[in-house]
C-alpha cells in the first residue's frame, strides 16, 4: 500500500512538471528560440519514457526538464502576480463565451496586424511616474496592458558592437553582455551611448500588452471564409524556413480559393481585378513604401509586377495588415494556406482595455 501511493504521488509530481513544461511552450513558442524549443520537447519525452517504463534516472530528467522550461519561460515570470491575473483573465474569458468548444483565446504576438490589431508595442519614457510603483503599477497594467519597464548597466565600461536576434538585442557593456527584449528595439535605436556607469538606463519606456482576442471557431463550419476576415490558421502547411510548423499565425484573408493573386502599382489584383472592398485594401494604394515585395523584399513570391500566386481550390492567400517589407512575413512569402488550417475568424478583444477593445472589424 505504501508503495502504490509513492508511485502514485510521484506520478503526479511528474504531471504537473509535464504540465508546466507544455505550459512554457504554448506561451513563448511564438518568440523563444527553435533550439530551446527543441531541446524541450527532447526532455518532455525522456521524461515520459521513464514514467511509463520506470527505467532511467528520474532526477536527472527532472532536472533537465526543468532547466529547459526556464530557458523557455524563466520561473520568475511563470510563477508572478501577472501571471496569474493573466490566466484569470483568459479563464474568465472563456466563461464569457459559453463554451470553450465555440471561442478561442489567442493573443496576438507581432506588429504584423498594426494598426489593425498590436502586438506588444512600446512607449518611449524617461523614468517611472506616480503610476508606475505598486499598487497603482498593477492596476494600471491590467486595465490598460501598460507596464514600464527599464533596463540598467550592470558594470562600468565602453559599449561594444550590438547584435541578438528576433527575440534579443545583446549589447556588450565593458565586456558583460547586456540582453534587452526586441520589442525595446525601436526605444533603443540611436539612442546607445558610447560608455555607460553602472546602474545608468541603457534603455527605459512604457510596454503595451499585444491585443488578446476571442477567435470564433465554429463561424467556418457553416460559412466560406470571406475576402477580409482576419483569421487565426495553423502553420501545419506552411513551408518557409522561418515558419515554425507547430504554431498559429493570425492575418488577413486577401485572396480567395482559384484566385490569380498580384501586386501591381502597389494595389492588390485578384483575376485581374483591383481589390479596393473591404476599405482596408485601399490604404495600400497610399503607402509609397508597400510594393508586395518588389526589389526591397527579398524572398517575395509577388517581386515584379507580373508575378502572381495561382490559388488551389481549397486554399486562401493571408497577409498582415502592416505589409511593409519585413514587417510580415505572410502569404507573399510562403502562398496559400488550405482551408482545413484555419481555425476561424477573430470576433472580439477582450483585453486590454484600449482602442482596440471590443468588436473586431
Amino acid at each position: 500500500m505504501i508503495g502504490y501511493m509513492k508511485r502514485r504521488k510521484l506520478r503526479k509530481q511528474l504531471k504537473e512538471y509535464l504540465h508546466a513544461a507544455r505550459h512554457a511552450r504554448h506561451m513563448r513558442e511564438d518568440i523563444a528560440d527553435p533550439g530551446d524549443l527543441a531541446a524541450l520537447a527532447s526532455a518532455e519525452e525522456a521524461l515520459r519514457k521513464i514514467r511509463d517504463t520506470g527505467e532511467g534516472n528520474i532526477e536527472k530528467a527532472v532536472d533537465k526538464l526543468v532547466a529547459a522550461t526556464d530557458r523557455i519561460y524563466p520561473s520568475s515570470n511563470r510563477t508572478g502576480i501577472r501571471e496569474n491575473v493573466e490566466v484569470i483573465i483568459v479563464a474568465l474569458s472563456a466563461a464569457m463565451a459559453i463554451r470553450a468548444f465555440f471561442f478561442q483565446p489567442f493573443k496576438i504576438p507581432t506588429g504584423s496586424m498594426q494598426p489593425t490589431l498590436n502586438g506588444i508595442t512600446t512607449e518611449a519614457q524617461a523614468g517611472a511616474s506616480f503610476f508606475d510603483h505598486q499598487p497603482l503599477k498593477f492596476v494600471k497594467w491590467l486595465v490598460t496592458g501598460e507596464s514600464y519597464k527599464e533596463f540598467r548597466a550592470e558594470t562600468s565600461g565602453e559599449t561594444g558592437e550590438a547584435y541578438g536576434d528576433r527575440d534579443k538585442i545583446v549589447l556588450e557593456i565593458g565586456g558583460v553582455p547586456h540582453k534587452i527584449p526586441s520589442y525595446m528595439r525601436d526605444e533603443l535605436y540611436g539612442k546607445v551611448k558610447p560608455y555607460y556607469n553602472k546602474g545608468d538606463v541603457i534603455v527605459s519606456g512604457q510596454v503595451i500588452a499585444g491585443d488578446h482576442i476571442l477567435v470564433n471557431k465554429m463561424k467556418y463550419n457553416f460559412m466560406r471564409p470571406e475576402r477580409g476576415d482576419i483569421s487565426v490558421f495553423d502553420t501545419r502547411n506552411v513551408h518557409h524556413e522561418q515558419v515554425r510548423p507547430d504554431t498559429f499565425y493570425i492575418k488577413r484573408l486577401v485572396g480567395l480559393s482559384g484566385e490569380k493573386i498580384q501586386i501591381q502599382n502597389r494595389r492588390l489584383v485578384a483575376d485581374g481585378e483591383i481589390i479596393d472592398d473591404p476599405p482596408i485594401f485601399q490604404i495600400i494604394d497610399t503607402d509609397p513604401i508597400y510594393s508586395g515585395g518588389h526589389d526591397i523584399a527579398p524572398g517575395s513570391l509577388l517581386d515584379t509586377e507580373d508575378a502572381f500566386i495561382q490559388l488551389a481550390d481549397d486554399e486562401y492567400l493571408m497577409m498582415g495588415d502592416n505589409t511593409k517589407p519585413n514587417m510580415s512575413l505572410d502569404g507573399r512569402f510562403f502562398g496559400g494556406v488550405p482551408r482545413d488550417d484555419f481555425q476561424g475568424p477573430a470576433m472580439f478583444v477582450y483585453w486590454p482595455f484600449r482602442e482596440h477593445w471590443g468588436l473586431v472589424h
